[in-house]
């Protein structure tokens, strides 16, 4: 019995052992395509990707769905003559501090458009958390909104890197093309 066994440990325990290579997640996303945002009586006006479903809220706010990558950016308008614009940039530092709590670093990009008359910044988490991605536009006199997105998922940053960079693309796209009516 004991030489049955060794026999047939010489045979399958010399093997080499090959490692086997890292699985990478291959994420195809269509290629960006955009529309204007139907006009209505909110202050604002963007182009947005094909990929999302813009939903129009009362509050002249916009939840932009991303159904294939289980992901919505809500963006959110207020009228400068009934907010402080100061309370405003508080409110987004603050909403940076508490969805940066858990991440390795933050890089932002500022932009300003003089021609069109918009200035902003869009902050991008790098880390675990539940909101990667925030924004904000205004014209410091009577517009301003402000944005988020949000995965409807655990925060793991690694898988979602790609989806993450992909609408990052995109708001930047919203932002650039953004118009004051």
């Amino acid at each position: 019995m004991i030489r049955i066994y060794l026999l047939v440990l010489f045979f399958f325990g010399c093997q080499h052992q090959v490692p086997k290579p890292h699985a990478a997640l291959a994420l195809n996303y269509p290629a960006a395509q955009y529309n204007d945002l139907e006009p209505n009586a909110c202050a604002y006006r963007f182009k947005y990707n094909v990929v999302s479903t813009p939903v129009q809220l009362s509050s002249c706010s916009t939840t932009l769905d991303y159904p294939l990558l289980k992901a919505k950016v809500y963006v959110t308008y207020f009228d400068l003559s009934n907010t402080s614009l100061d309370t405003l940039f508080m409110d987004f530092e603050k909403r940076l501090k508490i969805f940066g709590k858990g991440t390795q670093r933050i890089n932002e990009s500022t932009f300003e458009d003089k021609e069109k008359d918009v200035l902003g910044s869009c902050v991008t988490l790098i880390g675990d958390s539940p909101s990667n991605l925030h924004f904000f536009a205004t014209d410091t006199k009577r517009h301003f909104i402000s944005g988020s997105l949000l995965f409807f998922t655990a925060p793991n940053y690694d898988s979602l890197a790609p989806s993450i960079g992909y609408i990052r693309n995109d708001v930047q796209k919203m932002l650039e093309t953004l118009r004051w009516q």
